[in-house]
């Protein structure tokens, strides 16, 4: 259990900080298991296990390459290379069959056939600052409509659905939410709702159909809830959360099912929702902190790990998101003189 522990952390610090490599290792024998060097340096890497089949990794890398590669050996089953001026923002696997990538600073959204690589639509979403059409692309049909220049914030699909919300704001007031079909690209619903204090800053997707946003002054917190197309906004101020805040705050990029963090100059805060969307402070931290990258194990329960410096001291704390309280892992690593560490 304490390797299987260990493993984890060290996958979910290489998962945030290490710089990208040509090769996979064996995670738990840390030996090289195969190297494929057709593609480049990796940045994404999404896993397809399903029972049948093949086991498949699809990857994207800096040459704006995506691949779909064999889990077990490394073979290349498809690949694309898209163009110098699209590169990729973030990839992910759509209804166990399609592979949906997010390129040229989140305006272009595609899905590929997971079998054979063939693309099965495209979506180009963010217009000018002066209006620009909103296309859709796909195997059947064509659906062109206008839209100003909107700002994409996340691409989010459900296990369980067909469908894929894109949110994301336009201009500085106002944020929207487009319901497409992941099936053929078709737009199915298109909601907008406008906020008078205006959006600033990260979002994090705290559960399904709730993210959570800064307003303008980055004093006050907004919880924005989607579900079905209807837009709703919560106000929270960060001084009913936070003792003693002042200042501007900032939210801490993450994915984290019902917690997120905010950082102001003193600490780091870290703040869960209930699935009513109430916010609660779990826990204050005054050190230097840094949240890996989620990994999830079950479709609600998610590790990460927290890594802290401070009193010539980094702590490393892996933790369930819904359960603050408990570790899956803690140690305490000192730092010598030198500044080299020391176990």
């Amino acid at each position: 259990m304490a390797m299987a522990i260990r493993s984890l952390l060290i996958f979910l610090c290489i998962q945030s900080i290490a710089v990208p490599t040509f090769s996979l290792y064996e995670d738990q024998a840390g030996l090289m298991d195969w190297h494929q060097k057709y593609i480049g340096k990796v940045k994404h890497a999404v896993f397809q296990t399903q029972k049948t089949g093949r086991k498949r990794v699809l990857v994207s890398t800096e040459e704006n390459v995506i691949a779909s590669l064999d889990l077990r050996h490394g073979e290349i089953f498809w690949r694309h290379v898209l163009g110098t001026d699209d590169a990729i923002d973030g990839i992910d696997i759509a209804m166990g069959k399609y592979l949906i990538t997010l390129s040229s600073e989140g305006s272009i959204l595609r899905a590929w056939n997971l079998p054979d690589g063939q693309m099965w639509w495209e979506s180009f979403l963010q217009g000018s600052s002066d209006s620009k059409s909103f296309l859709f692309v796909s195997t059947s049909s064509k659906v062109d409509f206008p839209v100003e220049s909107f700002e994409v914030q996340e691409v989010i699909q459900h296990h369980d659905s067909n469908i894929i919300y894109v949110v994301g704001f336009v201009g500085s007031s106002q944020f929207d939410v487009y319901q497409i079909n992941a099936e053929n690209g078709e737009l199915l619903k298109h909601d907008s709702a406008a906020f008078d204090g205006g959006f600033s800053g990260e979002v994090s997707l705290v559960s399904k159909a709730k993210l959570v946003v800064l307003d303008a002054a980055r004093s006050t917190l907004l919880t924005i809830s989607f579900q079905k197309g209807e837009i709703s906004f919560q106000k929270t101020y960060i001084s009913d959360l936070v003792k003693g805040f002042s200042g501007i705050a900032m939210i801490l990029p993450s994915k984290l099912t019902g917690l997120f963090a905010v950082k102001t100059i003193t600490a780091t805060t870290f703040i869960s929702m209930s699935s009513e969307g109430q916010l609660e402070v779990v826990d204050k931290i005054n050190h230097a902190t840094v949240i890996s990258d989620a990994l999830s194990f079950s479709e609600d329960r998610q590790a990460f790990a927290l890594v802290q410096h401070g009193d010539s001291n980094i702590h490393l704390n892996v933790k369930q998101n819904h359960d603050w309280s408990s570790d899956l892992l803690k140690e305490r690593i000192k730092l010598n003189q030198q500044k080299r560490i020391c176990p």
